[in-house]
């Protein structure tokens, strides 16, 4: 099965500053502290006349439109979700996401790059072996913004037509015979 990380299209700065007021603490977007985010959440943005809100926010932290959230839920009902509300008072606009609580899974493979000073991966492969049945999730120890989905789940968030957003085939780990 093939893999796709999907996150904000590069090409689309707007909006920006999204969380300005810290209104959600990302370091508690993990499995065991999520209980400690409020179900409903208010964040600060700039959003300038021209533009649009895309369908998928990767930064500061993964943020789903209603499209997006259902086939997430249609594939993984497990996942939870907080909801919050992006709002640029100054231009008037707002817009409702959904947090997916995602699970992270070790699923770095052994050829795996990493940079020759740290930790920081520079080249990611995938050992799907370890996904098992998972359709969406974030790969731990990998800081990329963005989720790592099934191709099912990339088509079926294609179909809808969502908007603004970028998807990368994740390279796999090569399995001797």
């Amino acid at each position: 099965m093939k893999y796709f990380l999907i996150k904000t299209d590069e090409k689309n700065k707007i909006p920006y500053n999204i969380n300005k007021n810290r209104g959600i603490d990302i370091r508690l977007l993990t499995r065991e502290m999520a209980h400690k985010i409020p179900f409903l959440n208010v964040v600060r943005m700039d959003f300038p006349k021209e533009g649009f809100l895309p369908d998928i926010l990767s930064s500061p932290c993964i943020l789903l439109t209603n499209i997006c959230m259902e086939v997430v839920s249609m594939y993984d009902p497990d996942i939870p979700f907080k909801v919050v509300k992006a709002v640029d008072k100054k231009r008037g606009v707002n817009k409702t996401y959904f947090l997916p609580i995602l699970e992270e899974i070790d699923c770095m493979s052994q050829q795996t790059q990493f940079h020759v000073m740290g930790k920081r991966v520079i080249h990611f492969v995938l050992d799907e072996e370890k996904v098992g049945a998972k359709a969406v999730f974030k790969a731990k120890g990998w800081d990329e913004p963005g989720m790592i989905a099934r191709l099912d789940v990339v088509e079926s968030i294609l179909r809808r037509e969502a908007k603004g957003m970028m998807m990368e085939e994740i390279e796999q780990e090569e399995k001797e015979e």
